[in-house]
């Protein structure tokens, strides 16, 4: 182990390596930023005294300086009208100093109170929105500048005092959370939450490491060697998360010990009984004999066998309970691991939901500054075909820009209430470990597994291939699970009890399982399983090899037109219980609690016939 370690420590000293170079190159970006922002300050300045006094040539040329800074540092509309400003005529940027580049940061202003919205708090979201629907440019700036942090006072007050309850929290983070709460302040809870308590965590966790060298069995201190020698990350990861798991090998391994030591005790009291016994033996003899003294020596020599033997019989017991503590101490730690690993990816599925909607806002914004760019070109070429000059050419372009923009500022609000009405929670109506299978855009997955029917059903019974797949939209598999009926008849019931009705709520999550259990689903169980007599030339190899599984339908977006776009989930585990169960008593509380209970003991865990889990995911747009 120790060779093992050393080599880890020299892969870990690497990483910290390369992320103190990564601070380093971001502290120089972060000069060079400083340094370009002070120019392009100068040069906007520049140009609108020279636009104001009338220097028109100086004006432009400061302009097209600055717009080729903007092109690489600025937000999306930004952007966009000084790429549009550069490829025009001198009048073009003239009229992107006069107006359109004040315009166009309004307009990313307005876009980034609607990502805020997408990514915080409903306190957050509804102030967003709030400022959005004034739609007053210096509103939305204040609401940027102060109004966020403001809004999110309550909720990060929360969150600091539910930080200060839970007992695991370290001594560093504690104490600068209780600084935090005392001062009171939007700010000042602000500032410790998403500045200073990424310090204090790292000062914790270097602390808590410190400790496992001395406090921890033999692998949790080498773990800790190696992450004490690690990236940020890595120290977190060990704290958070991989100490646990280290703990339970230690357990483990004491348990295996103790147990081997228990065993040679109870053989060394057997052999301790027997000499004694054989003692005994002795001494009767020697009695029948009359030889008294050597009666008396075989005496002393049977008791001390047998003093022997309790101290061998008292340390088996001692490493037999050594052994059960170890093991008992093992499973909590396996447990330990598991919560947090659970806590993990819970965390992670938060943040993924608040990253898939920044993600969709910003695609939003891309999609109307796309739109802005077309209409304004469109407009100054229809212009100047019709002989008209380039400055009215240029004024044709902004006003085209402006209906565009009028446009996205609507969608932005409609986005900003939609966000402040549905929490990002993270949850999918799944159970605890299934995860979903999304790209990092929001998007279901495309063009990634191929596995077919057969396939997860040889996976299966080798126990072969992952133990999760996901399938997306535009996978075979899911082609085909598409065409069942039950798929289309899921569709058709949200589409008209559910969304023709007004029912639904957006982001919350509806269940409408797909169930084999009953009389009722004896004849579905029999169309779905009479597949494979046939090869699967007739039904649907999919369902065949899903069963019963849980389906999900989640409404994620409402559209301009009326119809909504729905998130369809489909979720199944593959076990031998499930492929065991005969129709109607196979699918009772009773089978499964027996029967089935007791299939799935002997298989466990791994190996061949072993669970394994499906998740089938795609966006569909019903209605209106």
């Amino acid at each position: 182990m120790n060779e093992e370690t050393e080599e880890a420590i020299e892969v870990a000293k690497q990483q910290r390596r390369e992320e103190t170079d990564r601070l380093e190159r971001a502290n120089r970006e972060r000069t060079q930023e400083s340094r370009l922002s002070e120019e392009l300050v100068a040069l906007i300045t520049a140009m609108e005294a020279a636009f104001a006094d009338g220097r028109t040539g100086e004006a432009v040329d400061k302009g097209r300086q600055a717009a080729v800074l903007l092109l690489d540092r600025s937000g999306t509309w930004t952007r966009e009208a000084a790429e549009f400003a550069l490829a025009g005529s001198d009048e073009d940027v003239l009229r992107w100093i006069e107006a359109d580049r004040v315009i166009a940061l309004q307009q990313d202003n307005a876009e980034n109170t609607a990502a805020t919205a997408a990514i915080s708090t409903q306190n957050v979201a509804e102030a967003a929105a709030a400022a959005l629907q004034t739609e007053d440019p210096a509103a939305i700036r204040t609401f940027l500048e102060e109004g966020a942090v403001e809004a999110a006072r309550d909720d990060n007050e929360v969150e600091v005092t539910t930080l200060l309850a839970d007992d695991s929290t370290g001594t560093a983070v504690r104490r600068a959370a209780e600084a935090a709460l005392t001062d009171g302040s939007a700010e000042a809870l602000h500032t410790f939450l998403h500045v200073k308590r990424a310090a204090a965590v790292h000062e914790d966790d270097k602390v808590a490491a410190t400790t496992l060298l001395v406090s921890g069995g033999p692998y949790v201190q080498a773990a800790a060697k190696v992450a004490l020698e690690g990236d940020t990350h890595m120290l977190r990861q060990f704290i958070g998360t991989t100490q646990h798991e280290f703990a339970r090998i230690d357990h483990d391994h004491a348990t295996h010990i103790s147990a081997i030591r228990a065993a040679i005790a109870r053989a060394a009291k057997t052999a301790q009984d027997a000499l004694e016994d054989a003692a005994r033996a002795s001494e009767a003899a020697a009695v029948a004999r009359q030889a008294a003294a050597e009666a008396t020596e075989w005496a002393g020599k049977a008791e001390g066998w047998a003093a022997d033997a309790k101290a061998s019989a008292e340390e088996a017991r001692q490493n037999a309970e050594d052994a059960e503590n170890s093991a008992a101490a093992a499973a909590r730690s396996a447990q330990t691991a598991a919560n947090a690993a659970a806590a993990a990816r819970r965390a992670s599925s938060v943040a993924r939901d608040a990253a898939n909607r920044a993600v969709r806002s910003a695609e939003t914004a891309a999609s109307y500054a796309l739109d802005a760019q077309r209409s304004a070109t469109v407009a100054r070429q229809a212009k100047l075909a019709a002989g008209k000059s380039f400055a009215e050419a240029a004024a044709a372009a902004t006003e085209a820009r402006i209906l565009v923009i009028q446009a996205a500022i609507r969608q932005a609000i409609h986005d900003a209430l939609d966000n402040s009405k549905v929490p990002i929670d993270g949850e999918t109506g799944l159970p605890d470990g299934a995860e979903s299978c999304l790209t990092p855009f929001g998007d279901p997955i495309e063009h990634r597994n191929n596995t077919n029917p057969w396939e997860l059903g040889w996976s299966w019974l080798t126990g072969s291939g992952p133990t999760s797949q996901c399938f997306g939209p535009d996978d075979e598999f899911t082609r085909l699970y598409r065409e069942h009926s039950h798929t289309q008849g899921v569709l058709a019931y949200f589409l008209n009890e559910w969304q023709r009705t007004g029912k639904y709520e957006l982001g919350h999550t509806y269940m409408n399982d797909y169930m084999l259990s009953g009389f009722d689903g004896a004849g579905k169980y029999m169309t779905d399983y009479g597949t494979l007599t046939t090869g699967g030339l007739t039904g649907n190899l999919a369902y065949t090899f899903l069963g019963s599984h849980q389906v999900r339908m989640t409404p994620i977006r409402e559209n301009a037109d009326g119809s909504v776009t729905w998130r369809y989930t489909a979720y199944n585990e593959s076990d031998i219980e499930s492929a065991t169960h005969p129709p109607v008593i196979g699918y009772t509380d009773w089978w499964s609690d027996t029967v089935g209970a007791f299939v799935d003991k002997v298989v466990g865990d791994e190996g061949p016939l072993s669970p394994k889990t499906q998740v089938i995911e795609f966006d569909v747009t019903l209605g209106p």
